[in-house]
Formats: structure tokens, sequence, C-alpha cells
């Protein structure tokens, strides 16, 4: 590490605020936080992270979302396994995409990954309208939008016949 330098910023009242508030082990000061904000954002600019570490990155920035998530279920004791389904598919799918072609010779590999990806989704959300009570908060949202999914492939199924 090299030599420190003297910084000075100005914050507004609500930035110091969310650095004061801000949860960040061994970073205990407001200075420690800004100085760990700033390394993590050089270290993503940086660096060429594994599809593992990517998806780790897209599951840290989705965890308040899921954390409220689950309280707010365990509160109103529901549990919506599509939203837990999209919370893990949407970390992968993002790392997936991040992750970029290697190479223009990657392009027809990086489509297919991506593509993969999506299909995930589709067919997991097919999967829960096989019974008339999918495990969601409301499962008529997933058979109605499924109705509209298999109109569509009765439509490219005649195509391809």
């Amino acid at each position: 590490m090299g030599k420190s330098v003297p910084f000075s910023v100005r914050l507004t009242s609500e930035d110091a605020d969310y650095v004061a508030a801000l949860q960040i082990p061994e970073a205990l000061t407001p200075s420690d936080k800004i100085r760990h904000i700033i390394s993590e954002s050089r270290k993503r600019s940086e660096s060429q992270s594994s599809f593992s570490e990517l998806a780790k990155r897209f599951e840290d920035d989705f965890l308040p979302t899921i954390n409220l998530l689950r309280q707010l279920e365990y509160d109103a004791q529901q549990e919506s396994e599509i939203l837990h389904f999209f919370a893990d598919w949407l970390s992968l799918a993002c790392a997936e995409f991040a992750k970029g072609p290697r190479s223009s010779d990657d392009l027809q590999n990086f489509e297919a990954r991506v593509v993969r990806q999506a299909f995930k989704l589709i067919e997991q959300t097919i999967r829960m309208a096989i019974t008339s009570d999918a495990p969601c908060y409301d499962p008529s949202i997933i058979r109605n939008g499924c109705q509209r999914t298999i109109e569509l492939v009765r439509l490219i199924k005649t195509d391809f016949e």
C-alpha cells in the first residue's frame, strides 16, 4: 500500500448520515468507510472478475431487498417461491451478462449462455403453473401469465411442424 494522502471532501448531511449508518466490517470511522467504498469501486472497475465473483457481487447488491422480503414474509407468514428463485436467477443472469463475450469468436457462445439463463426462468415459471396452487402469494399470477406463454408456444409449435 502506498503512502496516505490527505483528501478533503464535502458531503451533504444526507450523504454524511448515510456513511455514518453504513455497516462495514472493520470500517468503523467515516474515513475507514469512505476508503472501503473507494477500494471496492476500484476493484470492480479494474478487475476481470470470474463468473462466481460477479454472481456474488450481484447477490450482495440484491441482499437488502432479499432480507426485507424474508422479513416481510416471516411477518405475514407467507412465502413466494418464485421471488426467491428469481432473486437467485437474477444474480446469475446479471453475472453472465456482465461477464460478457471473451472475444468476437465467443459471441455465439455468449449468446447461448445468456439465452440459457432466460430459459431457466421461463421453465421454472412454467413448472410453477403445473399445480393450481403455485407456491407464491397469488397463484393466479403464474397461471394467467403462463396462459399467454402457452398460446405463444402453440403458435411456434405450428410453425415447426
